[in-house]
């Protein structure tokens, strides 16, 4: 049904405002590219990227499928469509992509003009120097009444070295020979075939449990439409490798070098490589700049300025070299200052043949690969402003490793600061549920030790009665950051479960005492809201709802805690059920308490269960 809705609305005459549209699109080489990132879930990086076009910013008419679906009934398809690939494959070489590019095929192409369509690949990909091993051409879902066609096409275009990917997965009965004889390198899973589906328990469903048989221990199949860490989370049981959508990172004019901090955090944590120790000196797993790296070449103190200009000439996208001696980096060459100075009258004889050196930043932007995203934007800020424009360079340990965009870093806070703001508390601002669940898991995953701190107020709802929701907001935020004051926010990770309850995941050593001194200061300042009545008797007096009236202490802080040690615990539900228990047992102390957990493991034993 979904195919034939798709042929029907491509035999309906085009329009002429698209007619013209296109036209002027086709005339003036306007077609815009962009492209969204593919995650290798076993690598936890970056695949490829999906590609696409359309016309110009303002353009009414301007989506791709409307001027595809417009160059096909003008018999343009042809011409449309080399001048897409055309424009899809400059964007991606200016911008120095890396990995594979998917490149789509019109639905039609392949019939209209084959030949001539595998003939303009390989001219634009020999004239931009693109290896042609890395361009996968995305072939569209058969609409034709002899699904065979174009099988030759493809086995030509195999044997010059392209890859194939297909989106027919699901097909009927009639095309499954053809998928099997044309066997594609990549199978799309396309996010209508989880239509009524929730990927959340897609495991558990009869449906998904038969694309994952189906699928089983294939390492080619790309799932699109990937929304969520739930998504995500399925699709990684079900065996799928690859994945793109809005949470792996949405459509931009350039490839981004990074995926989502959403993505990345959650993949990173089922990624065996991640959770590997890593050598000394570098970066913890997950570290920001890792993800930001662009491995740019660098050029030698002794390189002309010819020389240099020149690769700036052949690299459109590149806008800024490193100068490096040896491994250490000793400064960067602008792309715009190196072009305003050689573009001025005799300075490519005066200056050409002699060292980069004098067009080269002598004190750049040098930030080590193990900083993290908060140190470095405490960077990136107090630089001179002409950092923004070039960016700066990564080392480790003092080697130079590549480049850092400040484009790529803002992306990557905004992402973190809405996926943040997506499960904030209202009141405290302080993550939610879903983030502390999720970190938890994180530190299990990777066998980090840590202890979690279930922090609770004692009395809360009586003071909440006698003075009111507005001062038990106050609490409840004075709380908040009292608590906060004794993490550390390189180490240590704090949340607001909901109402007066707080959870504290700590890594730091010194957790005991960080919480002992937070009992101490809480027990200090929580007096500022009593009333001198309540705080002369030590607590206040309410009616129960029998209409007795009901003696309550002063609200005070309690704080259960629970040691991880690494392969004790499975996951955030085994060990939060105990913390639980142990936060019982600090409220069972009269005033401001702190109750670990002294429950003794044998070496060998690991929580089960849920």
């Amino acid at each position: 049904m979904r195919r034939t809705l798709i042929t029907a609305v491509s035999q309906q005459p085009a329009c002429n405002a698209c007619a013209r549209e296109l036209a002027s699109i086709l005339a003036n080489r306007s077609l815009q590219a962009s492209f969204r990132p593919i995650a290798d879930f076993a690598h936890c990086t970056i695949l490829g990227y999906l590609s696409a076009v359309r016309g110009p910013l303002g353009m009414l008419h301007g989506s791709f499928q409307r001027l595809a679906r417009t160059a096909r009934h003008q018999g343009r398809l042809h011409e449309f469509s080399g001048a897409a690939i055309t424009t899809i494959v400059s964007a991606f070489v200016d911008s120095q992509g890396k990995g594979l590019l998917f490149v789509p095929i019109l639905a039609g192409a392949i019939e209209v003009g084959g030949p001539a369509l595998a003939e303009a690949i390989s001219s634009i990909i020999e004239a931009r120097g693109f290896p042609p091993e890395r361009l996968v051409l995305q072939l569209p879902e058969s609409d034709s009444d002899n699904p065979g066609r174009g099988v030759d096409w493809i086995s030509t275009m195999r044997r010059a070295g392209f890859q194939i990917a297909s989106q027919d997965f699901g097909c009927g009965l009639a095309e499954q020979h053809l998928w099997s004889e044309m066997a594609p390198d990549f199978v799309f899973l396309e996010e209508h075939m989880f239509d009524g589906v929730n990927l959340a328990t897609a495991p558990s469903d009869s449906f998904v449990e038969g694309i994952a048989a189906e699928l089983a221990g294939s390492r080619s199949v790309v799932a699109s439409g990937i929304g969520s860490s739930n998504d995500f989370r399925a699709l990684k049981q079900m065996g799928i490798n690859y994945g793109t959508g809005d949470f792996i990172g949405r459509a931009n004019p350039v490839p981004t070098q990074a995926m989502s901090a959403a993505a990345h955090k959650a993949i990173a944590a089922t990624c065996s490589e991640c959770t590997e120790e890593r050598k000394p000196g570098r970066a913890a797993p997950g570290a920001v700049l890792e993800r930001l790296l662009i491995k740019a070449a660098s050029v030698a103190p002794t390189s002309s300025a010819n020389a240099v200009f020149a690769l700036f000439e052949g690299t459109p996208g590149l806008r800024a070299i490193a100068v490096v001696e040896g491994t250490q980096p000793r400064g960067l060459i602008s792309r715009y200052e190196m072009g305003d100075n050689m573009s001025r009258p005799y300075r490519h004889e005066v200056y050409g043949r002699k060292p980069c050196t004098r067009f080269m930043d002598p004190q750049p932007l040098v930030v080590d690969i193990g900083v993290s995203l908060q140190e470095l934007t405490e960077i990136v800020v107090s630089a001179d402003p002409h950092h923004l424009i070039s960016g700066f360079i990564i080392t480790d340990r003092g080697a130079y490793l590549g480049m850092g965009s400040v484009q790529d870093l803002v992306r990557e806070v905004t992402a973190m600061q809405m996926e943040a703001a997506k499960y904030a508390n209202p009141l405290t601002q302080l993550p939610g549920n879903v983030p502390i669940n999720q970190h938890i898991d994180n530190l299990l995953s990777a066998g980090e030790a840590c202890c979690i701190a279930y922090c609770d107020l004692d009395h809360f709802k009586p003071f909440n009665d006698v003075y009111g929701y507005a001062k038990g907001d106050q609490v409840i935020q004075h709380t908040a950051r009292v608590l906060a004051e004794f993490c550390d926010p390189e180490r240590d990770f704090f949340g607001h479960i909901g109402g007066d309850d707080f959870m504290l995941i700590f890594r730091s050593e010194n957790w005991i005492q960080r919480c002992e001194q937070a009992l101490e200061r809480f027990g200090a300042e929580i007096l500022g809201f009593f009333s001198a009545d309540d705080i002369a008797r030590g607590g206040y007096i309410t009616e129960n709802r029998n209409g007795e009236l009901e003696f309550h202490h002063l609200t005070s802080l309690s704080i259960g805690a629970v040691e991880a040690p690494p392969g004790l615990f499975q996951n955030h539900l085994q060990i939060s059920k105990i913390a639980a228990e142990v936060k019982k047992r600090a409220k069972a102390m009269p005033g401001n308490s702190l109750y670990v957990n002294r429950r003794i493991y044998a070496a060998d034993q690991r929580i089960t269960g849920d």
